[in-house]
C-alpha cells in the first residue's frame, strides 16, 4: 500500500507539471497570436502607404 501511495503521489506530481507546462505553452501560443495580429496590422498600413506611394510616383512620372 505504501509503494502504492508513492506511486500515485508521483503520478500526481508529473501530471501537475505537465499541466502547468500546458498552461505556459498556452500563455506563450496566446502571446503568439497576439504579436501575429499586430504584425499583420502593420504589414497591412505598409502594405496600402506603399501602394500609395507607388501610384504617387507613377502620376508623377506620367507627367
Amino acid at each position: 500500500m505504501r509503494r502504492l501511495g508513492a506511486a500515485i503521489d508521483r503520478l500526481e506530481g508529473a501530471s501537475a507539471r505537465v499541466g502547468a507546462g500546458d498552461l505556459l505553452l498556452a500563455g506563450e501560443l496566446r502571446g503568439a497570436h497576439d504579436d501575429y495580429a499586430k504584425l499583420e496590422e502593420i504589414t497591412r498600413v505598409v502594405s496600402s502607404r506603399l501602394d500609395g506611394a507607388i501610384l504617387h510616383l507613377r502620376d508623377l512620372l506620367e507627367e
